[in-house]
């Protein structure tokens, strides 16, 4: 467990690491290297400062490496990379739909792609394609609860094909808003009963799209997250709107920190912080929130 100085940071991204470990990268000052912190098990407080938000850096994706902004670029808030670090990256989710793909992206839609579906909630099941060199890590930064690996495809583009296809029959998301996500965590979730819905939406993409899928059994990805913690979903204590989390770090499920404080768990969605200036320290601050009423069922 890595346990950084208190200080001031660029917080820069939310993930998990090598091992799957939440993760949160940070920026000690520009010109530095990016620093790591694993959150879970720590008691910290993160205050952040939103007053102004500045790029995230590039990413490399060829050697999977991540780097600091070279000119520490200011930006607008509804930005996280300025237009130097974007064109560096060269990435775009939704390459399908671009007018042009970069040399960067062309190399990796070129390698083998991961074709799953992921499960959030009862009745909420999403499909997708990522990187196979990414593994599990992108159903992790989503915040599945549980997924399953359909296939491995040979490019980017022969994955994209059946994630269109599976998008288009009811009851299976190809996207899934963060707030509907936070929503989902303060249900009940039930491991065996995700893991009959991923199959049943697998039997049925081999009947409707012609999906020929790999031998691969549902995955429950709770561990990752909370490791030996549990979430107590019906008395789950959402503090989006705050600036400021404290307490002890349970885990984080895809970009939601879960923090316990004199027994009560909170919520904090992490994520959409990224670019801005934060305080690390390890002493603890009350988490403001709304008057709290434990749930009756």
């Amino acid at each position: 467990m890595t346990k950084l100085p208190e200080g001031n940071y660029l917080f820069v991204h939310y993930g998990y690491g090598p091992d799957h470990q939440p993760q949160l990268s940070l920026l000690p000052n520009a010109g530095d290297r990016f620093t790591h912190f694993e959150p879970r098990d720590q008691t910290f407080t993160l205050a952040f400062d939103k007053t102004q938000r500045y790029c995230n850096g590039w990413h490399d994706l060829a050697t999977a490496e991540s780097f600091p902004c070279p000119d520490a670029a200011e930006l607008p808030d509804q930005y996280d990379q300025c237009r130097h670090c974007q064109q560096k990256t060269g990435f775009n989710p939704a390459f399908y739909n671009a007018v042009s793909v970069s040399e960067q992206q062309q190399a990796r839609n070129a390698q083998p792609h991961l074709l799953y579906l992921a499960h959030f909630a009862p009745g909420v099941v999403k499909v997708g394609i990522t990187w196979e060199g990414r593994g599990i890590r992108r159903l992790l930064d989503q915040g599945a609860r549980s997924a399953l690996i359909l296939k491995v495809y040979p490019n980017a583009d022969i994955a994209r094909t059946y994630e269109a296809r599976a998008a288009k029959l009811p009851g299976i998301a190809e996207t899934l808003q963060l707030r509907h996500k936070h929503q989902h965590l303060k249900r009940p979730y039930d491991a065996t009963a995700g893991a009959q819905e991923l199959t049943t939406a697998r039997d049925r993409l081999i009947r409707e799209i012609n999906l020929v899928p790999d031998d691969n059994q549902p995955l429950h990805l709770d561990s990752y997250f909370l490791g030996n913690n549990s979430l107590h979903p019906h008395d789950l204590v959402d503090i989006s709107k705050n600036d400021t989390v404290s307490g002890n770090c349970l885990g984080m499920i895809g970009s939601i920190l879960v923090i316990d404080q004199n027994d009560l768990q909170y919520s904090f969605p992490i994520g959409k912080l990224t670019g801005y200036r934060c305080t690390l320290s390890y002493d603890t601050a009350k988490n403001e929130a709304e008057p709290h009423q434990a749930s009756l069922f």
